[in-house]
């Protein structure tokens, strides 16, 4: 590999990783407000999750987690893609040669399934401390017999064979909640194994195939079409991470609901997969449930969509200018 290439994956790197820290952080309250939305059923009958009013550290619950994967994740977002597209693009093609919008599919795709493998257990952990914080604050005003109750009624319908006793109420949600990432992480560990941090792998493959799909799509064709001038201007670069963002959230919404109840913890009590948790969502609370979340998240993917792009292009275009300056020689 020769020094150059070195360089452009170092700077593909650092820029994905700064864009993706920051924007995660400062809009992780909007993930905090979409997750406990999502988490509550409608079907049970007691007074539901209160997602609103809590202290401000409250809704940075399960944050530390999503800052790991999203570090993770984000720094090989953009590393992915394009080595994807240049895996992709056919050798007649020029270097810089748009590609076409079946080969921006496909590396598309490609990035979302790296994606996913570096967040799922992350995603787990998330859930799992946004859920404890969430059940923390309802204990305060709700008998722990009386939670217990919801869940016992749940179980007892259909769908659902009878759970063990290592997955009982009682396991899954001790008198003492962690709420840290380290012992929430071992408490998973404890309760199902490795296999907790793996729960919702096919929601979440899929939501994060359809982000990648539909956010790169979209950016790289307004790109494409946009004026020469403004190929590499950071500002043009938040507009259209906000519209490709926007994307997202229209198109891959109730994949999002899915991966939320197949990541709680009692997902092991109400839900035999995926499919079984997509049937019994749309018969059981109707099809609206699907979107439930929606509005929080637009404002969370639009604004860290268009925060990455952004810093993105800035980091980009600030390692460049150093490099030309030959500071980084």
């Amino acid at each position: 590999m020769t020094q150059n290439k070195v360089n452009d994956n170092v700077t593909l790197i650092t820029a994905g990783s700064v864009s993706g820290l920051f924007s995660a952080t400062i809009t992780y309250p909007f993930e905090f407000l979409k997750t406990g939305l999502q988490l509550h059923r409608n079907v049970v009958a007691a007074k539901p999750f209160e997602v609103l009013g809590y202290q401000v550290r409250t809704y940075f619950a399960g944050c530390s987690a999503v800052n790991i994967g999203v570090v993770m994740k984000t720094s090989l977002r953009f590393l992915a893609f394009d080595k994807a597209s240049e895996w992709l693009r056919p050798p007649a093609l020029a270097k810089d040669a748009p590609l076409s919008g079946v080969q921006l599919l496909m590396a598309g795709a490609l990035t979302g399934t790296m994606e996913s493998l570096c967040i799922i257990p992350f995603e787990n952990v998330k859930v799992a401390m946004i859920q404890n914080s969430l059940l923390s604050h309802e204990r305060l005003n709700t008998t722990t017999s009386n939670v217990q109750g919801q869940v016992a009624n749940e179980v007892k319908k259909t769908f659902h064979k009878k759970p063990t006793l290592r997955s009982s109420y009682e396991a899954l949600f001790p008198e003492k909640l962690p709420t840290n990432v380290l012992t929430t992480a071992a408490e998973l560990y404890r309760q199902h194994g490795l296999r907790a941090y793996f729960k919702g792998t096919m929601p979440t493959l899929m939501r994060q195939v359809g982000n990648s799909v539909v956010r790169f799509t979209t950016f790289t064709m307004l790109k494409q079409f946009a004026p020469k001038e403004y190929q590499n201007n950071e500002y043009f670069a938040t507009l259209l991470g906000l519209i490709s963002s926007c994307a997202v959230v229209g198109a891959t919404q109730p994949l999002d609901v899915i991966k939320t109840r197949m990541q709680a913890k009692d997902s092991v009590l109400l839900y035999r997969n995926s499919i079984n948790c997509a049937y019994r969502i749309f018969v059981e609370e109707g099809f609206a449930m699907l979107w439930k979340g929606w509005l929080p998240r637009l404002m969370k993917v639009g604004l860290s969509g268009s925060v990455s792009f952004g810093i993105y292009q800035y980091t980009e275009n600030m390692i460049a200018l150093m490099r030309q300056e030959r500071y980084l020689e």
